[in-house]
């Protein structure tokens, strides 16, 4: 009869199931799930980002048509109030504007450059100036002087500027036949309580534009948000020559 002893019943028993240690934090491995879950909320974050920056360079431009509304308003109301002809000076390409005002005669005459702004441009610019002013008076056209225009007192007429990511562009004005798109630009404002026909645009980094529309017989504005152009008109502007003509048909019976 064999004897069982302690270690024959531990060589023949079956052996106890090792415990598998489950891994740490540190080494586990992220699921797909997980994975996914964190490219969701970092395309979210993004796409809020880039919506918020949007919104914000939007904003900007916004604001800086409502100066430019503001600024032609408180010019329409400087020239009624004081009884002196006030135009806002933009400079294009830039942010910059301020307003000025004169005490002396100025009529506006779209086919007359000496008269649109009171400055030239360029070198090119003052050579065809000159010359238009010699066919003036070869034609003995009667022409009122040179308006001198400046700055008023104050602070509220300093020069000030837009945004840093806000760019005057384009304007459109009853005194020029084309746009003006470099240099300085002009809207007037006259004693009687009317400005001219006036559109300025505005442009943005990212290439949005904004239109600053003058309504001449109020001095409100009207902030649109896209690049706006003044309606064609079959009107023919009035300036010393048409009145000449006119006065002559007269003369003759004409209408």
């Amino acid at each position: 009869m064999r004897v069982m002893t302690a270690s024959t019943v531990r060589r023949g028993a079956p052996s106890e199931p090792r415990s598998v240690r489950a891994p740490s934090m540190g080494q586990r491995g992220f699921t797909l799930m997980e994975i996914m879950l964190v490219v969701l909320i970092a395309s979210l974050m993004a796409t809020a980002a880039t919506v918020g920056f949007s919104a914000l360079r939007r904003g900007r431009l916004r604001a800086g048509a409502a100066s430019i509304g503001s600024a032609m308003r408180a010019a329409y109301v400087h020239a009624l109030t004081t009884g002196r002809t006030t135009r806002l000076v933009l400079t294009l390409g830039s942010n910059r504007y301020w307003i000025e005002d004169t005490d002396d005669a100025h009529v506006l005459d779209p086919t007359d450059p000496l008269r649109q702004s009171g400055t030239a441009a360029s070198a090119d610019d003052a050579e065809r100036l000159a010359r238009r002013a010699a066919d003036l008076i070869a034609q003995q056209r009667p022409r009122a002087p040179r308006a001198e225009f400046a700055r008023p007192e104050g602070s509220r007429y300093r020069e000030r500027t837009l945004g840093d990511d806000v760019t005057l562009v384009r304007v459109f004005s009853e005194h020029t036949e084309d746009p003006s798109e470099q240099g300085q630009a002009h809207v007037y404002f006259w004693a009687g309580g009317q400005g001219e026909r006036a559109i300025v645009q505005l442009r943005s980094v990212s290439g949005e534009v904004y239109s600053v529309v003058l309504r001449p017989l109020t001095g409100h504005c009207e902030i649109v948000a896209e690049a706006v152009e003044p309606e064609p008109t079959d009107e023919t502007p009035a300036n010393d020559q048409t009145e000449v003509d006119a006065r002559e048909r007269r003369a003759q019976g004409g209408p």
